[in-house]
């Protein structure tokens, strides 16, 4: 774990519970940032964290580096932790009380922001929404922006795919999970095999991503999409597994359940040859050179679907996750987000689908959406994040969004050094771990995405 600066004065302890760490430099300019923490498995660690960890066992966002920038512009950092799992009611409840504890015991600030990557992200969109009058403003990283629910929803439409296409005996449970290991185990081993098999596995496998719009790639140092369809699926293989097979087959997706008191997504509505159709122009392309390379009939694997047995959700258990930061979109309080062009664990569809939701029922003049070209999921440097944090802080000091062109954005960014602009590539084999995180140029970018091809409620 990243130590903080030397001069800054750290507090730890429980509040009802919940850890904390609060981190204090001697220059406090007065402003507190508050971090929600990114999923973390069950039964994993779950340390309080003021900045991302690589104890979070995530995509990494060098907390070092970031906690240097932080405190040399005086920022105090604070963050809780409880429980594994989705721990989005104990993060809405924790955060808030944490904040009352640096009221009481390090001052009250003059701003308070909160912020998070991936599930922490969307606490932190949350967060701004129940309580405009405790923070101030939100910055989100990668994360499932417009809602948990429709992060799951997509996860089960993967899972729809797989269970129908690529299951042997078409017995992989999808809600209201039994035996999780052996589910998870079952899962992780068709969707292996299915990469590692004949030509038309590879293509459903390549469909099950499409649907849901998930990219298919893991290099966290390009901005270049995945066209064949074997690298597709080598590189989709890691991406369902290691994002998305525990929240919907195994562990997570049944401590999750228990959570809700039932299985809260849903598939029982849905036509599948429409919703891969909303897919991105890029996913259909490679997803119909997958099938003529293994010439088989893409329409009847759509009818298939279309024809297969659905799951139900359990509407209590749907309305929990509503609860829990399935239903962002208000935007009382200026919310920034950034997101990856081609995140598959977290699908940057999610923006347009939170800017549609907000455009609906939100103050759309409140929330600033930045993009970064470039691939898989928290692919951002410490200098694209401070710059984003920049944004906000001009929106809220000033009342007014300030240039956040491409061209603004990333001058900001390349004003740092090297060692702020590392950004992390779990592409890069295990062995040659020195070599993951490298310098690169700034990358914010102009970009429009299509939303989620499935989105709730609307």
């Amino acid at each position: 774990m990243s130590t903080p600066h030397p001069e800054a004065q750290v507090h730890t302890g429980t509040l009802d519970g919940a850890e904390y760490r609060v981190e204090v430099p001697v220059k406090w300019n007065g402003t507190l940032l508050l971090y929600s923490h990114h999923y973390r498995q069950p039964g994993l660690p779950c340390p309080a964290l003021a900045v991302p960890s690589d104890d979070e066992l995530g995509p990494r966002l060098d907390g070092a580096a970031l906690r240097e920038l932080l405190h040399e512009r005086g920022y105090a950092l604070a963050g809780t932790a409880r429980t594994t799992g989705w721990m989005m009611e104990d993060t809405l409840r924790d955060q808030v009380l944490l904040q009352d504890w640096c009221i009481a015991n390090i001052g009250r600030p003059e701003r308070t922001y909160v912020w998070g990557a991936s599930p922490g992200g969307l606490a932190s969109i949350t967060l701004a929404q129940l309580h405009p009058r405790r923070f101030d403003g939100a910055l989100s990283l990668s994360a499932d922006a417009s809602g948990v629910i429709n992060q799951m929803l997509l996860r089960l439409d993967m899972g729809h795919v797989i269970n129908t296409l690529l299951a042997p005996d078409h017995d992989l449970e999808l809600g209201l999970i039994s035996d999780p290991q052996g589910n998870f185990d079952k899962a992780n081993a068709i969707i292996g095999g299915a990469a590692q098999g004949d030509a038309l596995s590879r293509a459903r496998l390549i469909l099950s991503g499409a649907v849901a719009s998930i990219e298919p790639l893991v290099d966290g140092h390009t901005n270049q999409p995945v066209t064949d369809p074997e690298e597709a699926a080598e590189q989709l293989v890691w991406v369902l597994i290691m994002a998305h097979s525990s929240i919907l087959f195994g562990p997570a997706r049944k401590e999750m359940e228990e959570r809700a008191g039932g299985n809260p997504i849903w598939n029982d509505d849905v036509d599948y040859r429409a919703l891969y159709a909303r897919t991105t122009p890029a996913l259909r392309e490679l997803t119909e050179r997958a099938y003529r390379e293994a010439g088989a009939d893409l329409g009847a694997d759509l009818a298939a679907l279309d024809a297969a047995p659905r799951v139900s959700a359990d509407i209590p258990a749907r309305n929990y996750l509503v609860r829990t930061a399935g239903f962002p979109g208000l935007t009382p309080v200026p919310v920034v987000t950034v997101h990856n062009t081609l995140d598959g664990p977290t699908p940057v569809g999610h923006e347009r689908s939170l800017a549609d939701r907000v455009a609906l029922v939100g103050d759309p003049g409140n929330l600033r959406q930045l993009f970064v070209d470039r691939g898989f999921t928290c692919g951002l440097s410490p200098a694209e994040i401070m710059t984003a944090l920049d944004v906000l802080e001009q929106r809220v000091a000033a009342g007014e969004w300030g240039d956040t062109t491409p061209e603004a954005l990333n001058a900001a960014a390349g004003k740092y050094s090297d060692v702020h602009r590392r950004v992390y590539n779990f592409w890069i084999p295990q062995e040659r771990e020195e070599e993951r995180y490298a310098p690169l140029a700034p990358a914010f970018t102009e970009f429009t995405p299509l939303p989620l091809p499935r989105s709730y409620p609307f």
